[in-house]
């Protein structure tokens, strides 16, 4: 039983790791407007940049009344 649980939460943790890393890219060509660079730039390979850590999906992720 121990191993099939242990199964099961490595796949599912791989699932949300590939969900992920897809949305990285999709959620890059929706944030940028045609012919405009993002400054500071976003990588399409790496999450660091994301979330509050850029001041503009930062500023998506927050409430617009506490903007």
């Amino acid at each position: 039983v121990h191993t099939y649980s242990f199964k099961i939460g490595k796949r599912a943790a791989d699932t949300r790791g590939d969900d992920t890393k897809s949305l990285k890219s999709a959620i890059l060509n929706w944030i940028c407007l045609k012919g405009e660079p993002i400054q500071p730039p976003l990588h399409r390979n790496s999450k660091i940049d994301y979330g509050f850590n850029h001041r503009l999906t930062g500023s998506l992720l927050c409430p617009a009344r506490l903007d």
